[in-house]
């Protein structure tokens, strides 16, 4: 690897130890110091870059109580001239570790960044007067110090280039969108070289100069991610297809990301062409949403990815013809097994620490809980320094591990014996219904209960589905209930079926129907009335809102 030599163009740092020196609730998460520094650093190959960094000391509490302190960065970026002799800006963002890029055409962009920076650390300095310097100027100079390291990074970053000068064709339109979406317009003076750049020489034909001329950058960036994988005269039919506004330019989208880029060309490098037509063939904004969705679960630096090696078997095994849309494509994306990547960055290292200390501290406290439970003796209490003990914390969790074995024990013998009597009491409830079914039945069967009627009880399941037919009702329904309830039928000398009953120990006659469950005084007349009084006769009970009851008197000790 090339040796790179640096030196620092700026470094300023300022603590205040009168912070830590105030108790454990005061500490936790207090900022006692913060650091600005500048680097110049140069490449054997000529080019510089300058790295900025603005660090802030951080201080945490340990679940044993002890303090201490960590260096953490919260802003790090880096200027540099690219070998195309183009400036370019990066910045790390301190909680995802996500890096963005942007080139800079302006001066004064180069000014609001280091000002951005020395102004946060001037605000620290003045909301602690009792900070003292380890390194750089007195406060009050710090100012000047910063506007001497912008010339110096000026003298070594050298003129930033002229927009319009490397983008002739791009003249006064946006500068902030990201650096791949212009990069093929640079020096460039016709769109036929644009053409080349995204597409090949060898893919380049007129019809596609024009249709790079008609389209916009992020546009032309889509159809570019399909260079090599299709023919040339697909991508140039679906440019022509593709509808601008008035003023020549699409619908405004979002910029694909760098990670979404990268995401899609990995999909499409996997999947047949039949199935890349068909999605050339969607509407750009609709093809771009949906397979940026799918990009951002396949390269995810930081969390679950999916197996993309296995998307063209899974698209064999699915069938070419069955992918027919960019959906279609990104559930089978979605699908593939996941592949855990976690990175834990530098600077969460002692969150990590704390963290597992907190779940240490909590397991202790749990085992002080449950043996209080034990007989006296059994256990030892532990406190923290006896926790940390290995093959202390081993025999302890293997203590609490037998608790609760022998608890969840004691719960299942506790359920096992609740469901047995409650099983026990169910079937002597089911006998006393079947004993006083069985006396009912021999009551009421054959008795007559108005002239003409007689009253006949069902014995069997055939009986009951014969005098459902007959009355085109749902007593059929009820022969798991047979023996348990009692279910009677009023007919005729003949033999002919005009009600049906159902009488349960509980509440008595429930129904008294007749034919498509007409009530019984539609179905008898005045003799309805005659069979409810010689069931009551009888001692037999009725609901007050039995089925099929009205237009019948019921005496008053009807339940």
């Amino acid at each position: 690897m090339p040796e790179r030599t640096e030196h620092a163009l700026l470094y300023i740092k300022y603590v205040d130890d009168a912070l830590a020196e105030q108790g454990a609730a005061a500490v936790e998460g207090a900022i006692s110091g913060i650091s600005l520094r500048i680097l110049a650093r140069a490449l054997p190959d000529g080019r510089t870059s300058v790295a900025v960094s603005l660090y802030r000391r951080v201080h945490r509490m340990r679940a044993s109580g002890k303090a201490f302190h960590y260096w953490t960065f919260e802003k790090l970026t880096s200027m540099a001239r690219t070998k195309k002799d183009l400036v370019v800006l990066r910045e790390i963002d301190r909680r995802t570790g996500k890096s963005t890029t942007r080139h800079v055409f302006s001066e004064t962009v180069v000014e609001s960044w280091i000002h951005g920076l020395a102004g946060t650390l001037r605000r620290w300095i003045c909301s602690n007067p009792q900070a003292r310097r380890l390194e750089g100027p007195e406060p009050g100079g710090v100012d000047n110090a910063v506007d001497q390291a912008i010339a110096a990074i000026h003298e070594h970053i050298g003129e930033l280039p002229n927009w319009n000068g490397r983008f002739p064709l791009l003249r006064d339109s946006r500068q902030d969108r990201p650096a791949f979406a212009y990069l093929p317009y640079l020096d460039a003076h016709d769109h036929a070289q644009v053409a080349k750049n995204l597409f090949g020489v060898r893919a380049y034909r007129r019809p596609l100069a024009r249709e790079v001329e008609r389209l916009d950058i992020s546009t032309l960036n889509w159809f570019a991610m399909f260079r090599g994988l299709v023919p040339v005269d697909w991508l140039i039919d679906a440019m022509r297809t593709t509808k601008t506004t008035n003023d020549g330019s699409l619908m405004r989208e979002p910029s694909l990301t760098s990670l979404q880029r990268r995401g899609i060309r990995s999909i499409l490098r996997r999947t047949p062409q039949p199935v890349l037509r068909r999605i050339l063939k969607e509407p750009v904004h609709q093809a771009r949403r949906t397979l940026a969705d799918a990009a951002v679960c396949t390269a995810h630096r930081l969390a679950v990815t999916r197996d993309l090696d296995l998307l063209p078997e899974i698209i064999a095994a699915r069938g070419q013809r069955r992918v027919r849309s960019s959906r279609d494509l990104e559930h089978l994306v979605r699908d593939l097994p996941a592949i855990e990547r976690w990175r834990n960055p530098r600077g969460q290292t002692a969150v990590r620490v704390v963290q597992e200390e907190i779940q240490a501290l909590r397991e202790m406290e749990h085992y002080n809980r449950e043996i209080r439970l034990l007989p006296e003796g059994t256990a030892q209490v532990a406190d923290w320094d006896l926790w940390k003990d290995e093959a202390f914390r081993v025999q302890a969790l293997g203590l609490i591990e037998d608790r609760r074995r022998e608890l969840m024990a004691a719960r299942d013998r506790e359920r096992y014996e609740r469901e047995e009597a409650s099983r026990l009491e169910r079937i002597a409830k089911q006998a006393q219904r079947h004993q006083w079914a069985l006396q009912t039945a021999a009551l009421l069967d054959g008795q007559e209960v108005a002239p003409g009627l007689i009253l006949v009880v069902a014995r069997d399941a055939e009986t009951l589905s014969r005098w459902g037919g007959a009355l085109n009702n749902c007593i059929g329904g009820y022969a798991g209930e047979l023996e348990l309830d009692v279910f009677a039928a009023v007919c005729e000398v003949d033999g002919r079926v005009r009600l049906n009953l159902q009488i349960t120990q509980s509440h008595g006659v429930e129904q008294i129907l007749g034919k498509n469950n007409r009530d019984a005084v539609r179905e008898l007349g005045e003799a309805a009335q005659q069979v409810v009084d010689r069931l009551v006769a009888m001692e037999v009970s009725f609901r007050s809102d039995a089925l099929g009851l009205a237009g019948l008197r019921l005496p008053r000790r009807t339940r």
